[in-house]
């Protein structure tokens, strides 16, 4: 079963153009975009496992140059 989820970064304001069009290319990221509020960019990912999910952050869009930090908050069914 594949995990999704929604991760929301900041970024430095000079990074923010470059950083999205990184994310926008990362396998398992089907939509980023720059956003206003706490946050400067959100990212909605998939991936095969939780493990893989946490690759994908950890290793990839956290090591970005001019990612601060993230925040990822996991898509969870409701029936």
């Amino acid at each position: 079963m594949k995990v999704q989820a929604y991760v929301l970064f900041r970024m430095y304001p000079n990074k923010i153009k470059e950083v999205i069009q990184h994310v926008q290319q990362m396998k398992g990221v089907l939509q980023a975009h720059a956003v206003t509020g706490p946050f400067d960019g959100i990212a909605y990912v998939e991936a095969g496992d939780i493990k893989e999910l946490g690759r994908l952050i950890l290793s990839e869009i956290q090591n970005l140059d001019g990612v601060r930090d993230t925040t990822t908050c996991l898509v969870v069914d409701i029936e």
